[in-house]
């Protein structure tokens, strides 16, 4: 028996890897190969590493983890998990079965690009989810955001931190008479059309197509809904609550879930996708998991 399999082998599944390594513990990484920012050609705002590819970091990170001979990193899909005396018994695609006496989840999310006719073409590339990781590299050009949920008025406040041009397409929901007011006075263009497309060249977004025209564009910003990648943590009786594009893991200060003995770090455990936060939170599951082996 395995003293810990981590499912998810992104920034948060190798941060925890890493402390088990140190603490000299046999710790199973596994990772499908496919992370959540694998879109985006350059990662920013994580300390020391500002401007790089993500997947050179996470190459960078495995191959760093091979320093330590209890920490194992294997190519392979957990596809279900199950309570057993002692501790967990995983399932791998392969058919292959593992053991451990702690699971930590950290298997990212899914993004639905769907939702739009050429979001899936544009996704981190010139459509976004965080202005703190992309903001800068398109500050002062012409950005829109495709209202989902959340305050109009705040979130325009907030986008405009990066630009005088920008615009805030409703698709229809409703925005009152006074908030309006107010947004136009800080000269934010509302289109309340039903977005039908982007217009785009290779990914280069070009315009937003609504249903009475099109507006030019030059990168938007839009959260669209997200999914666990896998529903092993659901299945174990892991409660979750909803947060802006999707649900999350509930999680104590330490990322211990509330079934016992399983962590969740990462997107799944928080609704703030981030490099930065999912390294925390990485650690923090690493170094509890390891401690409750303590006794």
């Amino acid at each position: 028996m395995h003293d810990v399999v981590i499912i998810g082998g992104s920034f948060a599944g190798l941060a925890a890897a890493t402390q088990l390594g140190r603490a000299r513990r046999d710790v199973v990484v596994l990772d499908t190969g496919l992370p959540r920012n694998r879109f985006a050609a350059h990662s920013h705002g994580f300390l020391s590493r500002d401007g790089m590819p993500p997947l050179d970091m996470l190459a960078e990170a495995r191959r760093q983890l091979e320093a330590y001979p209890a920490a194992k990193f294997r190519t392979g899909k957990a596809i279900a998990a199950n309570q057993v005396e002692g501790g967990f018994d995983i399932e791998l695609e392969s058919g292959e079965r593992l053991s451990a006496r702690r699971l930590i989840l950290a298997h990212g999310m899914v993004d639905d690009t769907s939702i739009l006719p050429g979001v899936e073409a544009c996704w981190g590339k010139t459509v976004f989810f965080c202005p703190y990781c992309h903001g800068f590299e398109v500050a002062d050009r012409r950005l829109g955001l495709l209202l989902r949920h959340g305050d109009a008025l705040e979130l325009a406040r907030f986008y405009k931190e990066w630009t005088d041009k920008f615009t805030l397409f409703t698709n229809g929901a409703q925005v009152d008479a006074l908030v309006r007011k107010t947004l136009a006075d800080m000269n934010v263009a509302i289109v309340d059309d039903t977005v039908m497309s982007l217009e785009h060249e290779n990914g280069e977004l070009r315009a937003v197509v609504t249903a009475e025209g099109t507006v030019p564009l030059d990168a938007l910003f839009t959260h669209p809904p997200a999914r666990f990648t896998t529903n092993i943590g659901v299945e174990l009786g892991c409660e979750t609550k909803p947060g802006g594009p999707g649900e999350f893991f509930v999680t104590d200060e330490w990322q211990e879930t509330t079934v016992k003995g399983v962590y969740a770090a990462g997107d799944i455990a928080r609704p703030a996708p981030s490099v930065s936060y999912a390294v925390a939170d990485g650690v923090a599951a690493g170094v509890m998991a390891h401690r409750s082996l303590l006794v």
